[in-house]
């Protein structure tokens, strides 16, 4: 019988500090691939974001957020102020790989278990640190969160039509892609680990991301001379030309992307749109076309124009709910949609694994965890007798 294959990272251990999207939703993706991810939070309430209120409700008395990306993780709770809590992270990282942080700048270290206090235990594990603004510079200090950042990255200022106010994404965008920067950059770190045995710091930040999900549109600005502006009558991108955009039809909406006027003018039956199919019209007449459109579309349902433009190629998609979207052929295929469990909810609906591997899938091993669920189990692993544990429990160091 062939023995079943290790999950991929198998065998790597890390602490996680990590509070809100940036860091959990990396230290998932981690353990989804079989890390074992021994997270740190709060005696009593643990980690903030607990207690993040969905539109003003939890859920069995949890934010739906935080059951979004904390399964496959063990809960340890410690007070981080008490110096028998610093001796236990240290003797943690010794058995560790990887240790995740987003603290602002400076309070592991103050606390004693910054990046040089735990490199000295263990020489090479690697730390990534993720920030709002980095590790240093005017902004450092500042709070780092995901509108804030969008509004100052200009993220914000070209969304919308040119009339609006800077318009966010509806998502935590910069959270999330943050979060996929930090998971890649401690994979480089336990790659670089692996070939030489050498730890390092790893340092990832809000706002750097948010500049770089922007390069294409920050080199055209950096290096050209014509200045952007947003669409007046709709056109989805401020640098971009006619039809990119949302467009209303008889029963709901439908996306356009870039693509051939010509064609798009066939489909519609408005032939005046040939005149327009050159870069410099599509571009200087975006908003008459975005108009011309716009009031066609209105008069059939979307299904309806779906059909007249899929034998054209015409790049377009119905724009779905929430309520289309979890019944979605495509998402049910792809198996995106899981469940995992969480005392007194029972099974809860989650976004699962969204990346296939041949040899080594991630797996769903554990819900969520509970307030300090693991804490026994895991001071147990490195050492700690019972009556050691109990006395940490009695002295609310645990």
């Amino acid at each position: 019988m062939t023995p079943p294959t290790p999950k991929a990272l198998e065998g790597v251990r890390v602490l996680d500090f990590t509070q809100m999207m940036m860091g959990p939703w990396a230290t998932q993706f981690l353990g989804d691939m079989g890390a074992d991810v021994i997270k740190i939070e709060r005696p009593g309430t643990g980690e903030w974001e607990r207690g993040l209120r969905a539109m003003g409700e939890l859920l069995a008395g949890q934010s739906p957020f935080f059951l979004a990306m904390n399964r496959n993780k063990k809960s340890v709770t410690l007070n981080l102020k008490e110096p028998r809590a610093r001796d236990i992270v240290r003797r943690l990282v010794e058995t560790c790989d990887l240790v995740t942080e987003n603290f602002r700048p400076g309070v592991l270290d103050r606390l004693g278990i910054g990046y040089e206090d735990l490199r000295s235990v263990n020489p090479s594990i690697v730390y990534v640190s993720g920030t709002g603004f980095g590790p240093d510079g005017p902004y450092a200090d500042r709070p780092g969160q995901d509108l804030l950042i969008q509004s100052m990255s200009g993220l914000a200022a070209y969304g919308g039509r040119r009339g609006d106010p800077p318009t966010p994404s509806g998502s935590s965008i910069v959270d999330a892609s943050t979060a996929l920067m930090l998971a890649f950059s401690a994979m480089v770190g336990l790659f670089h680990r692996e070939r030489t045995g050498q730890g390092q710091r790893i340092d990832v930040d809000l706002f750097d991301v948010a500049i770089a999900l922007q390069c294409q549109e920050l080199t055209a600005h950096m290096n050209m001379e014509r200045r952007w502006e947003r669409s007046e009558a709709g056109i989805g991108g401020a640098w971009l030309s006619a039809p990119f955009g949302i467009y209303a039809t008889s029963d709901g909406h439908l996306a356009l992307a870039m693509g051939s006027l010509t064609m798009l003018g066939e489909a519609l039956e408005l032939p005046n749109l040939a005149a327009y199919d050159t870069p410099e019209r599509a571009w200087a007449d975006r908003d008459q076309v975005y108009r011309l459109i716009a009031a066609r579309l209105r008069e059939r349902p979307t299904g309806s124009w779906l059909q007249a433009f899929g034998p054209r190629d015409v790049w377009c998609a119905r724009v779905q709910t929430f309520d289309d979207l979890v019944g979605d052929p495509q998402v049910a295929h792809n198996g995106v949609l899981a469940s995992v469990p969480y005392p007194g909810a029972g099974d809860v609906r989650v976004v699962g694994v969204p990346v296939r591997f041949s040899e080594t899938p991630g797996t769903i091993r554990l819900g969520p965890p509970t307030v300090g669920q693991h804490t026994d189990e895991v001071l147990a692993s490195i050492g700690y007798s019972e009556d050691e544990i109990h006395d940490l429990h009695m002295t609310r160091c645990v």
